[in-house]
C-alpha cells in the first residue's frame, strides 16, 4: 500500500487564496464571528450587508477566526450556505 503512494506538492492540489472579485458597495452576505458555533463546521444563517473591504470567500472555502480566543473555542467553518458567485467576510 505505501509503495503505491505518491509525493505531490501541497500547491498542485490546493488553490491557495484564490483571487475573488467583489466591487466594493455593493451588497453582499455577510459571516460575522457570532454565526461561527463552536466545534461546529456548519453555518446556518446569513445578513446582507454593503462591502466595504476585508476578506473575501465564497463556497466550498474553509475559514476560521484569526482572534486567539474565538481559535480556542473551535470557530471554524466550511462555507456551502452562499447562492452562486455570493461572498463576503467576517
Amino acid at each position: 500500500m505505501k509503495s503505491e503512494w505518491k509525493c505531490v506538492r501541497a500547491a498542485d492540489i490546493i488553490e491557495f487564496n484564490p483571487r475573488l472579485s467583489l466591487p466594493k458597495g455593493c451588497e453582499a452576505a455577510k459571516i460575522s464571528m457570532d454565526k461561527l458555533q463552536p466545534y461546529t463546521k456548519k453555518i446556518y444563517e446569513t445578513e446582507k450587508s454593503i462591502y466595504a473591504g476585508g476578506v473575501k470567500f465564497t463556497n466550498e472555502d474553509t475559514i476560521m477566526a484569526r482572534i486567539t480566543p474565538c481559535l480556542e473555542n473551535g470557530k471554524t467553518a466550511f462555507i456551502d450556505i452562499l447562492d452562486e458567485g455570493e461572498s463576503f467576510g467576517m
